[in-house]
Parts: C-alpha cells; sequence; structure tokens
C-alpha cells in the first residue's frame, strides 16, 4: 500500500474537487502541484520535525501536504493556548522552527509565516515515500492531569483509522467532507487525511457561525462532518435542508437528550468514542440503532477492546493505536493500551464510558462515578454545564460535590436525582460558580475545577 496519498489522488481523481475554502477550489492536481511548490521552497529549511501553529484555511492544507511530501514530522500546536505553553510543548518534543499561518511569538522559537516561505530560495527535492511506522504528526493530550502527553501519530495509525471510518460512515470519492472542528485536533485532521485518501472533496471552514454552517451543509452538498457537541447545539437552532449522511459526535458532553434532539430534527448523528491516541474514534454508532439513546458510544464485535476484570478499565489494541508517547510511556496492559477510562460491555457488545480512574470518588468504600451523577443532572432541562467534583470527607473518605453555571430548583433537582441514583450517589453539596472550567481541547476538566473550587 502507498502512503503517498495525494500523489495517489492527482492520478486517480486529478479533476476531483481536492479542496474549498471560502471562493477558492483546488482540484487534486491542482493541490498537488501547489504542495509541490510549497515542498521546493521548504527544502531550503532542511527540517526533520517542526511545530504548526495553524488555522482551518487553504493555506494550512497545502502547508501539510507540502510537509508530508518532504517526509517531515508535523507538532500540532493548540492555538489557544499561551506562548508559555507553547514553549513548554516545543522543548518536550525538542522543536525550534514553528511555521504559522497566525501571527504568534513563542519563546525560543523560530516562527516563519506562511506568507514568507514563499522569499525562500526554491531548490529541488525527491517526494518522500513514507513507510508505514514513519510519524506523521504529532499532538498533545488535552492534559487533564499534570503534563501534557506528546502521541506521535504514524501513516499507518491515520490509515487504519481511515478505514474503520469508511466501513461505518459509508463515503466514498464522491463525498463531500465538511472540516470545522480545529486542524490541530485529530477530529479536525483526521478529515483532512480520511479526504485526501478517498479522493472526495474536503470544505474547509474557518470558524463555527451555525448560520453559515448550515447555508454551507445545503449549498455544499456537505455528505459528512465531525462537531463537538456545543456546536450541534447551536446548529439545531436552524432551519431548512441538508444532505447529511453522517454526523459524527464525540465527547462526554454528547448526552442522550442532545442526540434525541438531533435525530428528531433529522439529523443522522453518531454517537463515538476515541482519543488522540487511537487517531479519532475506535467505535461509533449511528443514529438508527436505538442504542445510541442508551448512553452507548459504539460495538466492540469486531474489535480487539476489552475490560480489564481487576479494575474495570478499558483496554484497546489495533493499528490506529500508537505505540507509545515521546515524553511518557504509554500505559499498557498484556500488549492493550490501557485509555484510563472505565467502562462496561453488555451482553451484546455495546461499551459505555463511565468515567475516568483518576475522577472516581470512592466513598465510604462505594465507587461513585461523577458521569453517572452528571448524567441524571442533565436530564433536567434548562442545564447546559456541570461538573461533578470529589471532595475530601474525614467520614466518607470522598463525597460528590455538584458544580452548576445555571440556578435550578434545588428541591426539584435533589427530588429527580433521588428518583435516579442510590442514596450515597446524590451530591452531599450543591454549588453555583461563574464559570466551569473546559481544557484546551473543550472537555469539561474536573481536575481544574475541583482545584479551582477547593482553593477558592
Amino acid at each position: 500500500m502507498s502512503y503517498k496519498w495525494l500523489e495517489t489522488a492527482s492520478f486517480t481523481y486529478p479533476d476531483n474537487i481536492a479542496v474549498k475554502y471560502n471562493n477558492e477550489s483546488l482540484t487534486y492536481q491542482m493541490l498537488y502541484m501547489h504542495a509541490h511548490s510549497l515542498g521546493t521552497h521548504m527544502q531550503a529549511l532542511k527540517l526533520k520535525r517542526v511545530g504548526l501553529y495553524i488555522d482551518n484555511s487553504l493555506d494550512s492544507v497545502k502547508l501539510i501536504h507540502g510537509l508530508m511530501m518532504l517526509g517531515v514530522e508535523m507538532v500540532m500546536l493548540n492555538t489557544r493556548l499561551t506562548p508559555a505553553e507553547l514553549s513548554s510543548q516545543l522543548k518536550d518534543v525538542s522543536v525550534t522552527t514553528v511555521i504559522a499561518t497566525l501571527p504568534v511569538d513563542i519563546p525560543g522559537v523560530e516562527v516563519i509565516l506562511y506568507d514568507d516561505l514563499f522569499e525562500l530560495e526554491t531548490q529541488t527535492f525527491i517526494v518522500n515515500k513514507p513507510e508505514p511506522d514513519d510519524v506523521l504528526s504529532i499532538m498533545f493530550t488535552s492534559g487533564t492531569t499534570g503534563r501534557a502527553k506528546a502521541v506521535p501519530q504514524t501513516y499507518k495509525n491515520h490509515a487504519a483509522s481511515h478505514n474503520n471510518c469508511q466501513q461505518h460512515f459509508d463515503y466514498d470519492s464522491d463525498s463531500t467532507w465538511l472540516m470545522v472542528n480545529p486542524i490541530f485536533h485529530i477530529s479536525g485532521l483526521s478529515i483532512l487525511f480520511r479526504t485526501v485518501m478517498t479522493g472526495c472533496t474536503l470544505v474547509v471552514e474557518n470558524k463555527f457561525d451555525e448560520k453559515r454552517v448550515w447555508n454551507i451543509l445545503n449549498e455544499d452538498k456537505i455528505t459528512h462532518t465531525s462537531m463537538v457537541p456545543v456546536m450541534l447545539k447551536r446548529l439545531m437552532s436552524m432551519e431548512g435542508t441538508h444532505h447529511l449522511k453522517g454526523l459524527l459526535l464525540g465527547g462526554a458532553s454528547t448526552t442522550p437528550s442532545l442526540l434525541k434532539e438531533a435525530i428528531e430534527k433529522d439529523l443522522p448523528v453518531f454517537n463515538s468514542f476515541g482519543m488522540t491516541e487511537t487517531c479519532s474514534q475506535i467505535v461509533q454508532i449511528s443514529s438508527k440503532d436505538d442504542r445510541i439513546l442508551t448512553g452507548a458510544v459504539g460495538n466492540v464485535q469486531g474489535y480487539d477492546i476489552k475490560i480489564d476484570r481487576e479494575t474495570n478499565e478499558l483496554l484497546i489494541k489495533g493499528d490506529s493505536v500508537v505505540r507509545d508517547y515521546l515524553n511518557a510511556d504509554l500505559k499498557l496492559k498484556d500488549g492493550y493500551f490501557n485509555t484510563g477510562d472505565l467502562a462496561q460491555i453488555d451482553d451484546e457488545g455495546y461499551l459505555y464510558i463511565l468515567d475516568r480512574r483518576t475522577d472516581l470518588i470512592i466513598s465510604g468504600g462505594e465507587n461513585i462515578y461523577p458521569k453517572e451523577i452528571e448524567d441524571a443532572v442533565y436530564k433536567i432541562s434548562g442545564v447546559d454545564r456541570c461538573v461533578v467534583i470529589k471532595k475530601d470527607d474525614d467520614e466518607w473518605g470522598n463525597v460528590p460535590v455538584l458544580l452548576l453555571e445555571e440556578a435550578v430548583d434545588e428541591a426539584l433537582l435533589l427530588n429527580h436525582l433521588s428518583e435516579h441514583l442510590a442514596k450515597y450517589k446524590l451530591p452531599k453539596e450543591i454549588h453555583y460558580v461563574d464559570k466551569i472550567i473546559m481544557t484546551s481541547t473543550g472537555k469539561i476538566s474536573r481536575s481544574q475545577n475541583q482545584k479551582m473550587f477547593l482553593n477558592r
């Protein structure tokens, strides 16, 4: 199998639209020429590994393909981080050069703006022929606890992820994918690779605006996309037609009520579970499967996925799973990647994610999963964001504390929770906070909220 994806697509589908951004479009043949031309300029930099501080734009797509032609490893930087955080991450992976499509100043690092690449003297080069285990991209996990881990994703990892996704998500060379998730996240970048491996069209959108995105879905006849739950929520305020065959969601805030609302609006949603370490989703469940509304994230039949009997942690094996971190050791159990997520698999193979092991609350010898309490709270209308944290308690060891952004009727809330949860699982305290803290990847961080609340 050739991993020269763009070269293959430029021969096989030369006239297919490869990428569309605002009013500009490039065919696969044109994208190949643009990327190659850019490569002749970047060859002068003699890079082995480079940081990318980029946005969702046509320039970023050309840049990634140009660097792939040169065989350069790309460290995807989260543009929401501070210069100090970026500097620390780059130091961790020994990178001293960053190419940016946005202005940025990072201490101790040379930043080259995309437009300035064309000032570099051109040099001829032989297009790289990647091996399966060559590193293509490096991403940092969101780091909800301690130091963010650097995850090296290989060509084989990305190809396996695409093959798995295509099997369930049904896209081909006639499909059109919308990338509105950030390109520096796996949920965004994986779309760029899926489209070039398939020879279909990638529509790039810079920022999420529900009205504009709804128009794109309709006018560009988008067949597939991936979103975070907050985007879907905003999108559902729109009315009109669409051509979607699949809308992929993932993350703890994908609630059954949100999925139900989307299904009622005739949106073909898929719930899923994936990680940076698995190169995007590893399992998914379609809106056509009734189990989607029970909180299931997929079915493990046909996958090498199991539960550790001693700890109830989710263990995964497969070609899309990375082999190690660059700056830490990957947690393994009998050759399986230990995700650290507490999970259960029912008799029919459906997978349910319960919580992170580090978030588990042990109260009076009983295990309490914060997510179980949060899921019950989300069933009350008017609650958009909540988090359950653990607090030390002299009598019980730990107790659950519920933090809410919106004021709710407390008697109603406790009555509702009493109906859904065992007494020992009920929050011992309920507090209202101005803002619930999110990680840089848009997830609620229990550890940061716990720290913020307890250190007030």
